[in-house]
This record gives structure tokens, sequence and C-alpha cells, in this order.
């Protein structure tokens, strides 16, 4: 993934949840709802590892989520 982007978009691949035209510095806030009922460490340290473009690519993919840039 590019690690200068600034605006994704990004797609939960699979429960069809949505979250669009994000600052990449909201998205793991923005999807960390989505895993609420989760209380597996693994997820929350994908979640938390979003937040570093060097290892958002796999935590996305760890993650389900399809992160897309936006223009």
């Amino acid at each position: 993934m590019n690690t200068t982007t600034r605006t994704v978009s990004v797609h939960d691949t699979l429960f069809g949840r949505q979250a669009n035209n994000l600052d990449v510095a909201q998205l793991s806030e923005a999807v960390k709802p989505w895993y609420a009922d989760c209380a597996d460490s693994k997820i929350a340290q994908a979640i938390e590892d979003l937040r570093a473009p060097e290892l958002r690519g796999d935590a996305a993919r760890f993650l389900g989520l399809e992160v897309i840039p936006v223009a």
C-alpha cells in the first residue's frame, strides 16, 4: 500500500461494512467498533497496526479489509 496516502475508503470484505473518505489517521478508530465483539489480542494488534504506514497493508489483509486510496 502507498505509504503517502492521506485519504482512504475502507471496505470490510466479510460483512460489507464500509467507511468512505477517511483521513488515514482515522482508519484505526473507524474500524475499531466493527470488531468490538472480538476479544482476540491479534485483532486488537492488527487494528493498532493500521496506524503505521509500513504495517497497514498486512494488518488490513489480516482483518479482511480492503483499503482504497482516494484521490
